[in-house]
C-alpha cells in the first residue's frame, strides 16, 4: 500500500490560527519539495480558498465533487464509477498545494455520521486518504473545525499527528491542557495512537509580557513538540485579504515582523517535516 505524510490542525476554538498555519505550512512543504494536497473540513466558509483567493463564493453548492461525499452512502460506488475523481476534488491554488475546500455538504454529513455504526463512523477519511490520495501526494493535511464533532474525529484518525496553534492567553493555556488530554481520550476510544506532533505559539508579540509568559509555558510544559513562535504581524491578515499566503509577497513588501512570521512558519514546517513519519 502507497504511504503519505499526514497532519490536521486542531484545536477546539476559533481565531487562533489553525487555518492559517494550515496555509504557510502547506507552501512551506510544497518549498521544501513536497508535494501537498491541503483538506479543508473546518466548516462551510471556505476559509482555505479564500487565504489562496479562490472565489468559489456561490458556485460551492456546485462544486463538482465535495468532500462531503467521502462520508456519505453513495462514496463506495462513486469511487469505483467516476473517473479521475481526486482531480475533480481539488483545485490549484497558484502557489504549490492543491486545495479540497469545504462544502455546504460537511453539515448534512456530520449529522448523518452519527447514525452510522460507531466501528465503521470514523475512518471513513482514512480510508479515502488510502485509496486515492496517498498514490498522488507526498503530505496532506487537515484543516478541522473548531470542535470535537464527527467530522473533526475523522480527521483526527486519518492524521494521528495534531498541530495545534495557539494565541497567547490564559484560556488558551487551559485549551492546551485540555487538548492533550482529550487526545488521550480519544486515542483510548478509537484505539489509535493520537497525540501533539507540534504546538505552534502564535500571534506573539515580543514586548508583551503574556505572549514571553505563553512561550515560556509551552517551552516548559511541551518541550518536545514545541514550535517556533509566530510573531503578530499586520501582513499576515493583509495578504489573507489578497488571496495569498506570507510567501507569495516580494521581501521588499513585507514588514520586519511580516518577514519573522513567514521564517517560523519554514522552521516549523522543517520541525513538523522531520517529524512525521508516512503511513
Amino acid at each position: 500500500m502507497v504511504s503519505v505524510k499526514r497532519a490536521a490542525t486542531y484545536v477546539e476554538k476559533g481565531g487562533v490560527g489553525k487555518t492559517t498555519s494550515a496555509a504557510h505550512i502547506a507552501v512551506a512543504a510544497h518549498e521544501q519539495g513536497e508535494n501537498v494536497l491541503l483538506v479543508d473540513l473546518a466548516g462551510t466558509q471556505n476559509d482555505l480558498a479564500t487565504h489562496f483567493g479562490l472565489d468559489l463564493g456561490e458556485d460551492a453548492e456546485r462544486i463538482d465533487a465535495p468532500i462531503s461525499a467521502v462520508f456519505g452512502d453513495d462514496w463506495e460506488f462513486l469511487k469505483d464509477n467516476v473517473d479521475d475523481l481526486l482531480d475533480r476534488m481539488t483545485f490549484d491554488t497558484d502557489e504549490g498545494p492543491d486545495l479540497i475546500p469545504a462544502d455546504p455538504g460537511l453539515g448534512g454529513a456530520d449529522n448523518n455520521l452519527a447514525n452510522v455504526p460507531l466501528e465503521d463512523r470514523f475512518d471513513k477519511l482514512d480510508d479515502f486518504v488510502d485509496d486515492l490520495v496517498a498514490p498522488e501526494y507526498d503530505l496532506v493535511i487537515f484543516d478541522l473545525p473548531g470542535k470535537e464533532d464527527n467530522i473533526a474525529l475523522n480527521g483526527l484518525f486519518a492524521a494521528r499527528d495534531v498541530v495545534a496553534p495557539l494565541k497567547p492567553g490564559a484560556f488558551e493555556r487551559d485549551q492546551l491542557r485540555k487538548l492533550d488530554a482529550t487526545l488521550d481520550e480519544i486515542s483510548d476510544d478509537l484505539d489509535v495512537d493520537l497525540g501533539l506532533t507540534l504546538v505552534i505559539p502564535t500571534i506573539i508579540n515580543q514586548s508583551e509580557n503574556l505572549s514571553e509568559e505563553f512561550v515560556a509555558y509551552v517551552r516548559e510544559e511541551f518541550p518536545e513538540v514545541v514550535g517556533h513562535p509566530v510573531t503578530k504581524t499586520a501582513d499576515i491578515g493583509n495578504n489573507q485579504d489578497e488571496g495569498r499566503t506570507l510567501y507569495a509577497v516580494p521581501d521588499d513588501e513585507l514588514y520586519s515582523t511580516g518577514e519573522r512570521a513567514r521564517e517560523s512558519y519554514t522552521a516549523n514546517t522543517e520541525q513538523l517535516l522531520d517529524t512525521l513519519t508516512e503511513r
